[in-house]
């Protein structure tokens, strides 16, 4: 419940913690799709669980976010640079 959603916070805020202190260079394009797909995934269970866990949700929902944000810093970087996969 409540203590699953305090720790999940914790990826969301690394997140948004890098997206400001960390250069795009360091930005896993293998692990960051994954941490979107988890926290879509999770943040849908967490609507449809009964009863639903709005605090589980909205730092999912919070998390998909901020790992699109880093996927699009990520890509921009890799454009910039020249490093098209």
């Amino acid at each position: 419940g409540a203590a699953g959603a305090m720790a999940a916070w914790g990826m969301s805020g690394a997140a948004i913690y890098d997206s400001v202190l960390q250069g795009p260079e360091v930005i896993s394009l293998t692990m960051t799709p994954v941490l979107i797909v988890y926290s879509a995934l999770f943040a849908r269970w967490a609507w449809v669980v009964k009863p639903r866990n709005l605090s589980l949700m909205w730092c999912h929902v919070a998390n998909v976010i901020a790992q699109t944000n880093q996927i699009r810093r990520a890509l921009e970087y890799k454009v910039e640079n020249g490093e098209q996969e």
